[in-house]
């Protein structure tokens, strides 16, 4: 094949070789190889490029890529946080297609643009908007392909709210069969995961349902019927079996097989597993979580020798598996021995088995023992049995807690009961309502307890958890049937302020109807009605019920007394007017106790006049539309037009206006005309005193911050926030506070953004003192900011992270990216991984930002068989956006941590076969690859200076340089090339940088050239501006050491400040975490203990992270006890 020069820019590389490239995809991986190893230097670059060009040509097969073994992580991954893509994808893999019915063809530009629509319906993140783009591309006639269904599929996966059935996705597949298009492997592994992951949504709803009605005299007997008539586990089942007579089941993976063997485990269904299984074994190989499912299984129906069968198959291949974890298999082991009521081998498994073959033990298998004991009723020995949990490990948790706690209400034992419930709370229990509940209405039961119930729903609302409105109506009417109204108040008040917003709507009514009947119970009490009509009003846009209304009215009107009341309280008063003359049931007909509509706001409006308290503008709006639709046309005009109705004239003047305009201060901010944007602001909306748009000065405020003018940020906030004030008179409270709460919080974004940490959390606490808190993007912009000042990054993103999530604030991808980033920093995978899965959960879509996050995580915290799933993830994901960051962060781990040049050099070929542009970091990695990898490769690392600039139009810069710098001289220990190069930087017009200074230094320090490597840091403090950063001293404090120049060394370190927020920029060097070990180990080196630990003690008072300094004290301690 000839070779095509310049490999590192494929867009010059001809189609047609292109083409014949990718034809010949296994002869090109011999090649790849071989021509490695022949590799012959030449002294023209031109030549060389032909040589290797074959490394990374373009047209290589991005499978080549993924059939490689896994490895472990990368560091400094160039990617922006601040940056989101939705652009539609240009290219996706699926796995091979079989072959297509064909009929009359369409062009295939169709089929794209169709696919492209699809895309951009998902990216709006509406469910009806991708159903109906779907039934219009139908109606167009459009050519759909698998490949077309596929991107469907999992656009509908991605953004079907959990909990909703798979209608619409099942008519999408008798679609697909009817138009004759033959399902791919890729068709039926989607639909056998969604149908599974539904099914096992239905198990868990079904199972809440049954408790729920155990607690709850409603039955929800129809709605178990309606789920399990779904029958998703069939239709899976189904698919599966379509799979395998139309022989692609080839091609699944293994979790395929693993996740229906793990639903039909939960029936018990034995025939339809050993079937699944039987293809696994012929097309696959089982894992633990294969055997999990079948000891599972085979314990659910009793059959433990079949059980006992599976777990020895698991023995035998479990040491050729791979790495894994055990813990699954030997946990489902404990279950099957339990579920055959054989509790001494159950125990056995525990004590024995898995201490034995060194599994590690969670709580789990311990848990499942106390949940036997528990259905046993066996409660001195489930005592016993936690109590000797307590003495070892694991400690006990929720899920040991629970069951005990559930097991003593039933037996209506309180007062074990609560010593149960006080050891549960101090445990995680944002995954126990269903004991808390039961433990709440164990407390119902005694009235002497039963106050205790509001503290439980209190207890729920610190782990996030609601109350369901069976048993908020349940705690309500309580404490009115017994006659105890102010605990009942207290009650509703706090079971209102538990209950989310989201969920409110569906709990609304029975609260309503609880604290009608509180209502009733208060004996004609108005202050107490009034107490009850306020907490409901402002927790309900809907108002108050009807019986709740008549109350109000009935006690208002046999109270005398009246001075005390507010315009909060005739606004209640009003409205509930308004809900008694709108209800048109039985009881309000025959009510006539009551006066009519028009004499009652007539009153309550008299009684407001003599006060001087005016009518707000809603309230005026809804006692006209009430009049109109009474037909009283006299009353609405007069009410209409009545004297104190000017209060809001100049809301319903001039909106075109105040539109216009604040949409133009928007528009000027981010086309840069500054000036103008304030100018606007004050003359067309401010000065007029009109009611601004709060959306457009939002963003107008958060952009033109960011962009760092913060002196107008401001300025534009001060005129939006007064404007609003301004117009108070014409707005509803709540709208008021919403939109001055819009406004601050922008401005604390700009200030975050800026790293202005002072002014931003005096914003915060400005949004706090409201009863808010940020949004999801003011968190991310605080954790941005706080990295300039704080040391641990990654535990400020975890603490942010939980305050946001605890005050039920709304992520964005920006929030999550942000987080994410942190973690990956801190090579905390778990953590990222969780947050990554998470986000997916709530259907915020990852976007390519997302993926590199997550990617760096896995590399850096070692896992290369994580990052490399999560690669081909990304790039098989339908909303992948091309970027270069996460390519290289696969390149970087390929030439830093696990170093393979090949595989580094695949990772570049596959972003050349995607038209991604190389970044200049990515050219310094491919530079790495062949300088800093045995056999040093320095004259094709040198033509990448060439390469860069000719096929990408990226100059050379210094990091180039010191990459090359830092091979001659710390590797090669060529002092005399590294010093040429250096000099050579000058006459090649490249800007010596702080980064190319210390790899000259370190190279002159660690070839014992201390002296020049003196001069030469005063020359660099004379030509550039140093960082802060401490890694050129901690070089020199190294070299110091070595020599024993140990005054030289502490002066330089004392130099140095621990200060990171007052300290002068470039005038002062703040010592990191690596300056104190440097120079701890310059001090051990030389034998001088105490001086080490008198600096390990200061590196203690920066309260670096616990993980930080134990590699520190671990050093100290092991050299203080050899020299003991």
């Amino acid at each position: 094949m000839e070779v095509i020069s310049s490999p590192v820019s494929s867009k010059l590389m001809p189609l047609a070789a292109s083409s014949k490239a990718t034809s010949q995809p296994n002869k090109q991986k011999n090649n790849r190889s071989s021509n490695a190893r022949n590799f012959q230097k030449k002294k023209n670059c031109k030549a060389q490029n032909k040589v290797y060009s074959t490394q990374y040509n373009c047209g290589h097969d991005h499978d080549s890529i993924k059939k490689r073994a896994p490895s472990p992580a990368p560091e400094n991954e160039e990617h922006d946080i601040m940056e989101i893509v939705y652009s539609a994808p240009t290219e996706m893999l699926t796995p091979p297609p079989s072959p297509k019915a064909s009929s009359q063809q369409r062009p295939a530009s169709d089929t794209f643009k169709a696919n492209e629509r699809i895309l951009a319906a998902k990216r709006n993140g509406n469910m009806k908007c991708l159903l109906s783009e779907y039934t219009t591309l139908k109606k167009e006639g459009c050519l759909f392909t698998d490949h077309t269904y596929n991107v469907l599929f999992e656009c509908y996966s991605s953004l079907r709210r959990e909990g909703t059935p798979l209608t619409p996705l099942l008519k999408m597949y008798e679609d697909m069969r009817k138009a004759k298009i033959q399902p791919s492997s890729s068709t039926y592994s989607n639909l056998i995961r969604i149908l599974c992951k539904r099914d096992v949504e239905v198990q868990k709803v079904i199972a809440m349902l049954k408790r729920q009605s155990a607690r709850s005299t409603n039955k929800s007997g129809n709605n178990m019927m309606d789920l399990e008539s779904e029958e998703n586990l069939k239709k899976a089942l189904s698919i599966f079996n379509a799979a395998v007579s139309e022989n692609v089941i080839q091609f699944f993976e293994i979790d395929i097989y693993n996740q229906i063997l793990r639903v039909l485990s939960h029936y018990g269904n034995t025939k339809d597993s050993l079937l699944i299984y039987e293809q696994l074994e012929r097309h696959s190989i089982p894992t633990s979580a294969t055997f999990a499912a079948l000891i599972n299984l085979f314990g659910r129906v009793g059959d433990l020798d079949s059980a006992i069968v599976n777990y020895n198959k698991y023995k035998n291949l479990a040491d050729t598996a791979g790495p894994h974890d055990s813990s699954y298999v030997y946990n489902a082991l404990v279950d099957a021995h339990l579920k055959c009521n054989n509790l001494e081998g159950a125990i056995k498994v525990i004590n024995e088995d898995m201490v034995s073959n060194n599994v590690s033990i969670s709580t789990i298998p311990y848990n499942s023992v106390i949940r036997y004991y528990c259905m046993n009723e066996m409660m001195d020995e489930v005592e016993e049995f936690i109590l000797c949990m307590k003495q070892s490990a694991p400690q006990p948790d929720a899920s040991s807690y629970g069951p005990i706690l559930s097991a003593y209400c039933h037996l209506n034992k309180f007062k074990e009961a609560t010593r149960t419930y006080e050891s549960l709370i101090t445990t995680d229990i944002s995954k126990s309502y269903g004991n808390l509940a039961n433990y709440a209405l164990l407390c119902l039961k005694n009235n002497e307890y039963a106050r205790k119930a509001i503290d439980v729903v209190s207890d729920m609302k610190s782990a996030n958890l609601e109350p369901d409105s069976s048993l908020a109506e349940v705690i309500i009417s309580h404490f009115g049937k017994i006659g105890d109204i102010p605990v009942a108040i207290n009650a509703i008040k706090t079971i209102l302020n538990t209950v989310k917003p989201r969920s409110l709507h569906k709990s609304i009514s029975q609260i309503k109807s609880a604290a009608s009947k509180v209502a009733q119970a208060s004996g004609g009490s108005f202050s107490q009605t009034m107490e009850i009509a306020h907490l409901i009003s402002s927790h309900c846009n809907q108002g108050l019920s009807s019986p709740l209304a008549r109350i109000l009215i009935e006690n208002y009107e046999f109270e005398p007394d009246h001075r005390n009341l507010q315009e909060s309280d005739y606004s209640i008063l009003l409205g509930a007017a308004v809900t008694i003359s709108n209800d048109t049931s039985s009881t309000r007909r025959k009510d006539s106790s009551l006066p009519t509509f028009g004499s009652l706001v007539n009153t309550i409006h008299t009684e407001m006049s003599s006060k001087d308290i005016k009518l707000s503008h809603a309230t005026r709006s809804i006692i006209v539309a009430e009049f109109q639709r009474l037909g009283d046309k006299k009353s609405s005009e007069k009410w209409a037009f009545s004297k104190d109705a000017t209060v809001c004239k100049f809301t319903a003047v001039n909106v075109g206006e105040t539109e216009e305009a604040s949409v133009a201060v928007m528009k000027a901010a981010v086309q840069g005309r500054l000036a103008e944007s304030i100018e606007i602001l004050r003359n067309r909306i401010f000065n007029p005193r009109l009611l601004p748009i709060a959306e457009p000065l939002r963003d107008a405020i958060a952009f033109v911050g960011k962009q760092g003018h913060l002196q107008t940020a401001l300025e534009m906030y001060h005129l939006a926030t007064k404007s609003f004030q301004n117009c108070s008179a014409s707005m509803e409270p709540q709208h008021l506070e919403k939109a001055i709460y819009m406004m601050t919080n922008s401005i604390l974004i700009a200030y975050a953004q800026q790293g202005d940490m002072v002014n931003a959390k005096k914003y915060y606490e400005h949004i706090k003192s409201m009863g808010r808190y940020p949004d999801g993007n003011g968190y991310a912009s605080l954790l941005l900011g706080s990295a300039k000042c704080a040391t641990d990054e990654a535990t400020d993103a975890l603490i942010i992270y939980d305050e946001a999530k605890r005050h039920d604030v709304k992520p964005t991808t920006f929030f999550y990216n942000v987080v994410i980033s942190k973690l990956a920093k801190a090579r905390k995978l778990e953590s990222a991984m969780r947050l990554f899965d998470e986000m997916q959960s709530f259907k915020i879509m990852p976007n390519s930002i997302t993926y590199g996050a997550v990617i760096s995580a896995s590399v850096r915290a070692g896992s290369e068989v994580s990052a490399c799933r999560l690669f081909d993830e990304m790039l098989s994901s339908p909303s992948f956006q091309p970027r270069v960051a996460p390519f290289n962060n696969m390149i970087q781990f390929y030439v830093r941590q696990q170093p393979d040049r090949t595989r580094a050099l695949e990772y570049f070929a596959e972003l050349r076969r995607r038209h991604i542009k190389p970044s200049a970091h990515t050219y310094k990695l491919l530079m790495e690859a062949y300088c800093f990898i045995a056999p040093y490769d320095m004259t094709t690392a040198h033509c990448m200076l060439e390469e860069m600039k000719l096929y990408d139009d990226i100059p050379p810069q210094a990091t180039h340089y010191a990459t090359l710098i830092h091979s001659y001289g710390i590797l090669q220990h060529d002092i005399v090339n590294a010093t040429h190069l250096f000099e050579q930087m000058e006459k090649n017009k490249i800007v010596k940088d702080e980064v190319v200074y210390q790899a000259m230094l370190d190279n002159l320090i660690s070839n014992n050239q201390l002296t020049k490597a003196e001069k030469l840091y005063s020359e660099m403090q004379s030509t550039i501006d140093k960082s802060n950063s401490p890694y050129i001293e901690n070089i020199f404090i190294r070299g110091y050491g070595e020599k024993g120049l140990l005054n030289k060394a502490r002066t330089v370190f004392d130099a140095m400040t621990d200060d990171k927020i007052t300290s002068n920029g470039a005038s002062m060097v703040i010592r990191e975490p690596s300056t104190y070990e440097t120079m701890i180990r310059a001090y051990i080196d030389n034998n001088q203990m105490s001086e080490a630990k008198e600096i390990f003690q200061l590196m203690v008072q920066r309260e670096f992270p616990e993980k930080v300094t134990a590699s520190v004290r671990q050093l100290i301690m092991v050299e203080s006890s050899e020299s003991i």
